[in-house]
């Protein structure tokens, strides 16, 4: 086994090159990472290095000091320059101060990185002797000592203890705290991406997390299935609760952000209890794992903290009767910003009231109601409606929060409206703007004059083009729009004639009547028995 250092500023860098040796050959391992020439120094004694790789440009320390010294104390150990175009002369130098070989960044791969490595071991002067793991092996056992923890598979302190040093995981035994992570938006990375792929990504958001983790007294990340890390840490020697708070938020924040830079992905936490002692600490992981649940309600990104979830009502219930009612007439309206303001609300509602999952697939299926008997209606095309990714069979897997949910109805409603905005009748601009106004405030008392005025045009002038665009007088569209709002209501349940006047605009009862006469050739109360069969 054939020991390799790399060297280079950038975490993303390194993550790549690691990974890249992992699939390409088991006889050489990564034994150990550093972010530039000083620390590498440090570590080649502990680290026994066959092979350095490492960047020419990089703080404290560059990569051409480092090659001189590399080959002044340590002249066994092979040095390849890593380098990009506008490299020269630092490549140069190094090859001067006794490089092995140099590799351009854009280059890497596994086939030209195992074609190197088989270059490289013919020039080895050392006999190797190394019995050390192989990277990914430790990677593994690692791995799997954190689930076996979680799973209370250990009987004894003394057990962990041992792994743990035979590990060399950086870990007291007592005052630990796990902390889970969740990559957001994992069920469209599972369904986009191939399983070789989501293997780099569970590959790199560990590598990077360890090599963050290095940075503190104690920790050490896992992966644990799907979506799901964790991380173990341990405040032994730490008694200021302001210190722990302090040192927990810049982790998160330097993961955070190191993910979002690298993998462009976000993640969300959820910080559970201490522990007393390690042994148990699968209480605490358990209990963090429920409350990671609430991220349906909080969103991407959440920093939650472990606590007991108080579960809502299982008593199912859909969209509110009058809700769907306003959103019917809001949308047949085509008035998209009022549709939105109710919609948020209720989808807002949902997460202050924490809803389960089965009443949410009902609201949301009301929601998906009114937009296909709207489509069907008026012989709408769904797919100019639906236009998002995810489809309607798709948005209770694919997407993960409400806030998610609410989005994605928004831009289904936002299209809907529009569609039936383009169905107002009229040609100009004039005529298209006062059907708006009608639609928007018929129960309100409006006028010829009213409109007119709003949208800056003489009553006669409106009144001769809307007649000549629409077919109608405006006083005859305006009693259309009033009589289908009201039969609307007749449909959706309402039997109160005098609040379905008032709120059609009617400031008359018997008017109301006379109208609706008029059009239907029917009164109300004879539509209700005739055409509804009550």
């Amino acid at each position: 086994m054939y020991n390799i250092l790399i060297v280079d500023d950038e975490l993303l860098v390194r993550t790549n090159i690691k990974l890249l040796l992992q699939n390409s050959t088991e006889e050489f391992t990564v034994c150990g990472e550093a972010s530039d020439g000083i620390s590498a120094l440090d570590k080649i004694p502990l680290t026994h290095p066959h092979i350095i790789f490492s960047d020419m440009r990089m703080p404290n320390m560059d990569g051409l000091e480092l090659c001189q010294k590399v080959t002044e104390l340590y002249p066994d150990i092979l040095f390849v320059a890593l380098s990009n175009y506008d490299d020269y002369n630092y490549v140069r130098g190094a090859l001067k101060n006794g490089a092995t070989d140099y590799v351009l960044k854009h280059k890497l791969s596994e086939d030209y990185i195992l074609s190197l490595l088989n270059d490289l071991k013919k020039s080895l002067k050392t006999h190797n002797n190394s019995k050390a793991f192989p990277d990914r092996t430790i990677s593994a056992l690692r791995e799997k000592f954190v689930t076996d923890l979680l799973g209370k598979t250990f009987l004894s302190k003394k057990d962990i203890e041992t792994n743990i040093l035979a590990l060399g995981i950086s870990l007291s035994l007592t005052q630990v705290m796990p902390i889970i992570l969740s990559v957001d938006d994992y069920a469209k990375i599972e369904h986009q991406g191939s399983f070789y792929h989501r293997n780099i990504l569970s590959f790199s958001i560990c590598n990077i997390g360890n090599e963050l983790l290095s940075n503190y007294p104690s920790g050490v990340l896992a992966h644990i299935e799907r979506e799901t890390y964790c991380i173990l840490l341990s405040f032994a020697h730490e008694a200021s609760q302001a210190k722990i708070e302090e040192t927990i938020s810049r982790l998160l924040n330097q993961l955070s952000t190191n993910y979002r830079n690298f993998l462009n992905i976000s993640v969300s936490f959820c910080v559970g209890e201490r522990t007393n002692h390690i042994i148990d600490i699968s209480q605490s992981y358990t209990k963090a794992l429920e409350t990671m649940r609430l991220t349906f309600y909080f969103g991407r990104q959440s920093i939650l903290r472990s606590s007991t979830i108080i579960n809502a009502s299982d008593t199912l219930s859909g969209l509110d009767y009058a809700i769907e009612k306003t959103l019917l007439d809001l949308v047949l309206k085509g008035d998209y910003k009022k549709t939105e303001e109710i919609i948020r609300k209720s989808f807002q509602d949902m997460i202050d009231q924490k809803e389960t999952r089965s009443n949410v697939q009902m609201k949301c299926a009301d929601l998906l109601s009114i937009i296909t008997r709207i489509s069907k209606k008026y012989h709408l095309d769904l797919n100019r409606i639906i236009t998002d990714q995810v489809s309607p069979d798709q948005i209770f897997t694919q997407l993960t929060t409400l806030i998610q949910l609410c989005e994605w109805f928004l831009h289904c409603f936002s299209n809907v409206c529009k569609e039936m905005r383009l169905q107002i009748p009229g040609d100009s601009s004039y005529v298209k703007s006062a059907i708006a106004y009608m639609n928007r405030d018929y129960s309100k008392s409006i006028s010829l004059q009213s409109v007119a005025g709003d949208i800056g045009i003489s009553m006669g002038y409106l009144s001769t083009i809307f007649k000549t665009e629409t077919g109608q007088g405006f006083t005859d569209y305006l009693n259309y729009l009033r009589i289908s709002s009201a039969i609307h209501m007749l449909e959706l349940g309402e039997r109160d004639f005098h609040k379905i006047a008032e709120k059609c605009g009617f400031q008359d009862y018997a008017y109301f009547f006379k109208v609706f006469k008029k059009r239907m050739g029917i009164t109300p109360k004879n539509y209700l028995r005739t055409q509804l069969s009550i």
